[in-house]
């Protein structure tokens, strides 16, 4: 039986009502591998608590043990049979103040983002659901109500519920209530929608899902809605006038050789304010051609002639960030244009009736936008070329065997155990994001000449300089000794503790300055022999190199690397050369690959014979545990070596875009670039069918027709299109993205950024083409780098603008409630 007591005047466990039998389930998305429903307690009490913090309640759930099953589980009830995967975000409810689960009970903070709603299951009984805010888009909790419990009673709970998101949201008693139509919008009612746009603007969290469309509820839930299609197909709508009123239906063709047109198509618009593509045209109704303008640049025409007349024309860019569906024949991609100062971005979809139609309109569309890049013609690409541009442009088929050979798939699969556990210890250590504190040890960690002037108060003084300083923090590097991290800002170092609860604030390195006491603001900096050194490049001084004592925080040696070749980039030796005393470096000219030694007197400079007579324009590199080295260009191609002073054992083509960055795992085999609006993966083991089959890419040669197929890491375009528009008009920019790393583990996670946003991408899900891959968390700050805490693959150290912070991989995967309470909260939290 149901009791509703009054609202007001309970002590802090009273009941404002409860349903007193009924079963609790976690009901998944059908895409997740642990199928689509979990019983979580066959029997079970809810019930609506009021907590001591004035209108604020919980929904409670709590399990009912039956007569002797107390003592079969022990006094406590724990049963530790339950296991969770280690990216489907299950176990982090214990992150969220919001969420809070045990073995007995699980608690709910009752807010209006849960969308508690009940309904009527086909086999007629009750049902209340919600939100697992902390789980997978699509992922609720249902409390089946038991038959013997009177409907009146459900109605009951659900209106005293109503009545705490009232008082939740306006900070008053429900008593004054004159009218129960003021409680209607609390009354949510699901509807079908794919990822949603609209979500995405109250929640931090962006995620991705390859192929399926994940609804908040499941069909059974939802009620009918008019304008679904009858086949169930609600991710097409006709779109209306006004929500494509930005589109100038005056543009007129433009003039160039029309290279492909095709009639026979539909166009989809992505509509922000529903989170669903909806038809525009469709076959004769509407006409695209890919025409070439000249000078290297092509633009995709597209206009419709029946219903809301759109036309614009779409010029060929990386910005488009291009996604080819096989599944549904479909093509997506991203607009942007300019209305006054502000920079508006849209997604379009075209899907054609067959393969055949696709694979056609692709060929065109990737022959021109490779010319735009390359400013060179397509047809003089060798069909080697042509095939690894078109694969890492294409949505790749998992089961391919040249993906992944069984053994492969085999040893992932099991590693997800050995992730659960991680997680779950994760889990414990897991909190919420600490704002950055001064270090409460009055230890220095240098003395310097300016050590008087602050006096009592240097620490402060330190942290207020480093903060009012008028530059921006511009690089991070992350220590793998002894937990420490700095940040650049202009002619400054802050230095950093990192904690498992956290970050902490330490001392700053003041007035950098080169031996001849001239401003040295750091342009690159890599720790160095054990992180007591570092070694820093500037743009002033491109062909040396400085080391700096981190034990007095100056300067103490600066290195001539060459009379007359400046230092692209450098980094160690093997990938983790800087855990022991080693003193040479690698490095990279445009062209060339040489060794620094800076124990030879005068220049620095070693093996640099193997120069190139071409300039590719070497930008990046890195190398692996056993010293293996890759090298990135502006072009855009990338080269292997398996030591300094020979030629590239391995050379990957080009697919457009420089190399900004490029990252390896320890053991060489996975291969992770950056590029400007996506990532690479590529696998570097040599196929089965080859010649040189098993060995890596670093030290053997593929054959000449099987290129490894890259997989190309991006976000989905309607989420490329939002980012876009919420980070100061600015396209996608990724950061230099890295895999954790530590000596001991495996690399499992690959973290990046683009303007105030930080993306995270599972290892396994990428390779295993499971579906929400990637999960993204919103800063109020631009993040200018990011980089995993060494040794862990859950602790993100991250630099904003103007802080820096350190947050769990597990709260990319959460709601923010900063952005649900943006009038409470910050969403950066200042270290002060």
């Amino acid at each position: 039986m149901n009791f509703i007591r009054k609202f007001i005047g309970t002590s802090a466990t009273d009941e404002v009502a409860s349903i007193p039998s009924g079963k609790l389930f976690l009901t998944r998305s059908p895409q997740s591998p642990k199928g689509e429903m979990e019983c979580l307690y066959i029997d079970a009490f809810a019930c609506i608590r009021q907590t001591t913090r004035p209108f604020f309640f919980q929904l409670c759930i709590t399990r009912v043990y039956q007569e002797g099953e107390l003592v079969a589980h022990g006094s406590s009830g724990f049963d530790d049979s339950d296991e969770d995967d280690e990216d489907d975000n299950d176990t982090p409810h214990s992150l969220s103040d919001a969420t809070t689960g045990s073995k007995d009970e699980w608690t709910f903070s009752i807010l209006e983002d849960l969308k508690i709603h009940s309904y009527t299951k086909t086999d007629g009984t009750r049902a209340i659901a919600w939100k697992d805010l902390n789980g997978d888009i699509g992922d609720k909790f249902e409390f089946i109500v038991d038959e013997d419990v009177k409907l009146n009673d459900v109605d009951a709970f659900m209106l005293a519920l109503h009545k705490c998101l009232y008082e939740v949201k306006y900070h008053r008693s429900s008593l004054g209530i004159k009218d129960l139509s003021e409680l209607d919008e609390f009354i949510f009612t699901p509807k079908p929608e794919l990822i949603s746009i609209g979500d995405l603007k109250s929640s931090s969290i962006l995620q991705y899902d390859s192929d399926e469309e994940d609804d908040d509820e499941d069909e059974e839930d939802v009620e009918d809605d008019p304008e679904d299609d009858s086949d169930g197909d609600n991710d097409f709508k006709d779109a209306s006038a006004d929500s494509l009123s930005n589109f100038d239906t005056k543009i007129v063709e433009p003039k160039g050789i029309t290279t492909y047109s095709n009639k026979e198509f539909e166009l989809h618009f992505y509509d922000t304010s529903e989170g669903c593509f909806k038809l525009v045209g469709a076959g004769s109704e509407t006409e695209l051609k890919l025409i070439n303008l000249g000078d290297w640049e092509y633009t995709l025409y597209v206009h419709t002639t029946k219903g809301a007349p759109v036309r614009f024309n779409a010029t060929l860019s990386k910005n488009m960030n291009p996604t080819f569906n096989y599944e549904h024949l479909s093509f997506i991609f991203n607009y942007f244009a300019i209305e006054g100062t502000e920079l508006l971005a849209y997604s379009w979809l075209l899907k054609f009736p067959t393969f055949n139609d696709l694979s056609a309109f692709q060929n065109a569309f990737m022959g021109a936008l490779w010319e735009t890049l390359n400013k060179q013609k397509w047809i003089k690409a060798s069909e080697v070329e042509q095939e690894y541009v078109l694969d890492a442009f294409s949505k790749l088929d998992v089961n391919d065997p040249e993906l992944l050979s069984k053994d492969d798939r085999r040893e992932l699969e099991a590693e997800e155990e050995e992730e659960e556990e991680e997680k779950e210890e994760a889990s414990h250590q897991a909190i919420e994001e600490e704002p950055l504190k001064e270090e409460k040890s009055t230890k220095k960690l240098f003395v310097d000449e300016d050590d008087d002037e602050y006096g009592d108060n240097e620490e402060e003084a330190k942290l207020n300089t480093f903060k009012s300083a008028s530059e921006k923090n511009s690089n991070l590097s992350v220590g793998s000794t002894n937990n420490r991290s700095y940040v650049a800002r202009g002619d400054k170092l802050g230095v950093f503790n990192s904690y498992n609860d956290g970050i902490a604030y330490q001392t700053t390195i003041s007035n950098l300055k080169d031996l001849k006491g001239k401003k040295l603001n750091p342009e690159k900096m890599m720790l160095h022999q054990q992180d007591q050194f570092m070694v820093l490049s500037s743009k002033e001084e491109d062909k040396s190199l400085f080391k700096m004592d981190l034990n007095r925080g100056k300067i103490v040696e600066e290195w001539k690397v060459s009379e007359d070749i400046p230092v692209v980039s450098y980094g160690p030796n093997s990938k983790f050369a800087q855990l022991t005393n080693e003193q040479t470096l690698t490095g990279i000219s445009n062209n060339g690959l040489f060794k620094i030694d800076p124990r030879l007197s005068g220049y620095k400079i070693v093996n640099n014979d193997a120069a190139l007579k071409t300039n590719p324009g070497f930008q990046s590199l890195t190398t692996t545990d056993e010293g293996y080295i890759a090298v990135g260009s502006k072009k855009g191609d990338i080269r292997l070596y398996d030591r300094i002073g020979i030629r590239a054992k391995s050379a990957l083509p080009s697919l457009g875009e420089p190399i900004i960055g490029l990252d390896v795992s320890k053991d060489g085999r996975w291969l992770l670039a950056t590029c400007k609006t996506y990532l690479l993966l590529i696998d570097t083991k040599i196929g089965g069918d080859q010649k040189n089959s098993g060995a890596l890419g670093f030290t053997k040669y593929f054959d000449k027709d099987k290129k490894p197929k890259p997989r190309r890491l991006t976000i989905n375009p309607e989420h490329a299109a939002y980012i876009s528009t919420t980070s100061g008009d600015k396209s996608l920019s990724f950061t230099h993205a890295t895999f954790n790393a530590g000596v001991n583990s495996k690399e499992t996670t690959i973290v990046t950024s683009t303007g105030p946003y930080i993306i995270s991408w599972s290892l396994r899900k990428v390779l295993l083409g499971q579906p929400n891959p990637y999960s993204v968390r919103r800063y109020q700050q631009e993040v200018v780098a990011d980089s995993f805490k060494f040794g862990s693959s859950s602790d993100v150290i991250i630099a904003l603008q103007d802080d820096v912070s350190m947050v769990k991989k597990q709260r990319l995967a959460e709601p923010s409630k900063v952005l649900r309470n943006k009038s409470r909260n910050s969403v950066v939290k200042s270290y002060k």
